[in-house]
């Protein structure tokens, strides 16, 4: 139960917090250092270290503002995802992210086998979990060195389809019992998550374009919009599907159904996104803190794993670099070094990785190692950012 000692508390760290992410994103936009390693650090001080944020009594709330985060980012990505801008290099970013997640998830469940000897179920998990690349890392660090064209549409698009991948497969391994039967059963809920998904989505969208070219002109059509997306991503859940990727294509249904409808509500499309962007980066930002401020540094007999893990990631993303060059031609040297460097895990993956902890037991320390993981990834994308910087036009 909320007390309201408890409550003020909240509210007081809600306010300081928000102060917080927004000197963190100026401080980023500044130094190239993403805001969710100074979010997570002030975290980290705030909280084990300092003792001055109990995160425990706010628990509950970090993996509820985490999913509510990844929904809002989600829409908004395939709402901002133009079929006939991207239409000429699909082939290669989808092949790209295959390969990349395919190459991720194999070395993390190789490495959970091999050294934490752990059945193949939770082996399985941790590869889903940190399988893929954050699209919520890549694309700020995008928009902060101006990268556009091939290199920026391929990145986006292998994190936003492995964002997608991970949250489905998470999901079927955690309904998907263990034994015998365990890959027979995985590909059949695996394909009935993605097959109700992307039905509803694309029905619900194409009946949302519709009834909102009517109510466009509203003050509080943007907040109506969230309601839609919410009751898609609950009615959808709820119906065996995957709530996140009917979210994405939702989004992305709504940004490119074509009808007369559309035209009478280009104006205010700029308007949903702005209030995307702030509610999103509002939860997100609280998020980062409490997800730092509420976990503890990796234990030492996980180090190894966890060190393990992070060198895996790294061989996978040099193969998957080098065995699709063919098909990344029309990108430059030095922005294929940058697509290398750019494979940073952030949101999805923290919230999966509290998500698998709360439901299988074993996996308690995924949390703590999700974190270490995240700020390393982070870091080695500030290196990479940092030597496109130096010389872009290699």
């Amino acid at each position: 139960m909320i007390t309201e000692t408890s409550l003020t508390k909240l509210l007081g760290l809600l306010g300081g917090l928000l102060i917080l992410a927004f000197f963190a994103n100026r401080l980023s936009r500044q130094t190239r250092v993403p805001d969710v390693v100074i979010l997570i650090t002030t975290g980290l001080i705030l909280g084990p270290l300092l003792g001055w944020v109990n995160a425990g009594q706010f628990r509950i709330f970090t993996e509820y503002l985490g999913n509510f985060a990844l929904i809002l980012i989600l829409f908004q990505a395939g709402y901002e995802l133009h079929l006939r801008d991207v239409r000429r290099f699909l082939r290669a970013a989808v092949l790209f992210g295959f390969v990349g997640y395919g190459l991720s998830f194999a070395a993390v469940s190789f490495v959970a086998l091999w050294v934490l000897k752990i059945p193949l179920h939770q082996a399985l998990l941790l590869g889903a979990v940190f399988g893929c690349t954050s699209s919520t890392m890549v694309i700020p660090v995008l928009q902060q060195l101006d990268i556009r064209g091939p290199a920026a549409i391929v990145l986006i698009l292998e994190a936003a389809l492995g964002d997608i991948v991970s949250v489905v497969l998470v999901g079927s391994l955690l309904e998907t019992s263990q034994g015998d039967t365990l890959v027979t059963e995985l590909i059949i809920r695996f394909v009935v998550h993605i097959t109700v998904a992307v039905i509803a989505a694309i029905l619900a969208g194409f009946v949302w374009s519709r009834a909102r070219s009517r109510l466009s002109a509203d003050r509080f059509s943007s907040v109506l919009n969230i309601g839609g997306i919410l009751i898609v991503y609950a009615l959808v859940s709820s119906s065996g599907g995957s709530g996140l990727l009917a979210v994405l294509i939702f989004g992305l249904t709504l940004a490119n159904v074509s009808n007369e409808a559309k035209e009478s509500i280009a104006g205010a499309e700029q308007g949903i996104l702005i209030f995307h962007s702030d509610l999103s980066f509002l939860v997100r930002s609280f998020f980062f803190v409490l997800l730092g401020a509420s976990v503890a540094v990796i234990d030492s007999s996980y180090a190894i794993a966890t060190v393990l893990i992070l060198t895996g990631l790294v061989i996978a993303r040099v193969i998957s670099v080098c065995s699709t060059t063919w098909s990344l031609k029309s990108i430059s040297w030095s922005e294929r070094e940058l697509v290398f460097w750019l494979f940073p895990r952030g949101l999805v993956n923290a919230v999966l990785a509290i998500q698998v902890a709360g439901k299988e037991p074993a996996l308690v320390f995924l949390p703590e190692m999700a974190l270490t993981v995240i700020l390393v990834t982070n870091l080695l994308m500030v290196l990479g950012a940092f030597r496109f910087r130096l010389h872009p036009s290699v």
